[in-house]
């Protein structure tokens, strides 16, 4: 997956996204990072070169710490990016269309600070005039606290590295303890969202989750939902039904399209409650295999089956491969048998 990050300014990266930069990095995804400006303005005892070159190093050095493959600087004027998102537009297309993001993390439009607000409109102007597959549009939270998200993403185990990324924007944390705020929020964040211990939460800036009732993306359970819909889209072919082991609680069906799930068990077509026994299960499977579906998933809510209905367990290992095993989601392709 290739991801990138804006940001407006120097150390906006890490602290609005760094533990979610760390985790795209360890999974082996390409995450570039272009900075609009350079923070030349945020340090008045220096000359507007000299404090350009300093942050821009502390940019390279705390990208080397996230796992940044690429960082590209546009050098547009910190402090006026208002008065600049046409220009700034223009220059961010060709970085646009060398990286062809999946996935832009960006400021949110709602921070008080008018650099970061104005990076929503140059992103969007420069993704409509790319060409390039229309990415998803993340934004974080830096200065400004997002009143409502639509992801939450556990940074427990990078929550180390996104610290010392941040310090390495060395003349901005003697200024103002960012290092300190940012564990702060991040803590409240994990707490609240039920992610971990840690966590950052983003928002979708194209309005992707409009359809998705509030209360609803207010339910910590709903992201952990959501997040399992991710990680079945990515191991499951678009053109392939796949049985949904989910208690029948998972409404998916416009989120996983052109994907379309059976329920387990099913009958005509709907959810008809749990197995009473293995042979049950087994019998229903082999059923539901015959007639094309080509994968069985289990989400994090229905991993007590694996324990509960044992023999349908051991059929599934001994049969066929298990192709994704992780926090979040058990998958056992039924194309072909072991």
């Amino acid at each position: 997956m290739n991801v990138l990050v804006v940001a407006p300014h120097p150390d906006d990266e890490s602290i609005g996204c760094g533990g979610t930069i760390c985790l795209h990095a360890d999974r082996g995804d390409r995450v570039a990072a272009v900075f609009l400006t350079s923070g030349e303005m945020g340090l008045t005892d220096l000359s507007e070169d000299d404090a350009r070159r300093m942050r821009e190093r502390e940019s390279e050095d705390a990208a080397a710490i996230l796992g940044i493959s690429s960082v590209t600087f546009l050098r547009r004027p910190d402090q006026h990016l208002e008065q600049d998102t046409v220009q700034a537009a223009q220059a961010l297309k060709p970085i646009l269309e060398r990286e062809k993001p999946e996935i832009i993390y960006l400021p949110h439009e709602r921070d008080f600070h008018r650099d970061h607000r104005a990076s929503v409109s140059i992103v969007q102007k420069a993704v409509g005039a790319s060409g390039i597959a229309t990415p998803a549009l993340l934004s974080y939270e830096v200065l400004t606290p997002l009143t409502e998200y639509d992801r939450a993403e556990d940074i427990s185990a990078v929550i180390r590295r996104k610290l010392k990324a941040v310090c390495a924007h060395g003349s901005q944390v003697r200024q103002f303890r960012y290092d300190r705020a940012l564990l702060a929020m991040n803590r409240f964040r994990g707490v609240v969202a039920g992610a971990g211990r840690y966590a950052e939460v983003f928002r979708f800036a194209n309005g992707s989750m409009n359809g998705i009732p509030l209360a609803c993306r207010a339910n910590p359970g709903w992201h952990r939902l959501y997040a399992a819909i991710q990680e079945i889209i990515k191991v499951v072919p678009a053109e392939s039904p796949f049985i949904l082991v989910d208690d029948g609680c998972l409404e998916a069906a416009a989120w996983i399209a052109p994907r379309r799930y059976i329920p387990f068990l099913e009958k005509e077509g709907r959810y008809w409650g749990k197995p009473p026994d293995d042979a049950t299960a087994i019998r229903e499977l082999e059923r539901l295999r015959k007639a094309g579906a080509g994968f069985i998933v289990f989400i994090r809510s229905t991993f007590w089956w694996l324990e509960y209905y044992g023999g349908l367990h051991r059929y599934l290992r001994a049969q066929f491969p298990c192709i994704q095993q992780d926090e979040r989601i058990v998958v056992f392709d039924l194309r072909s048998r072991t």
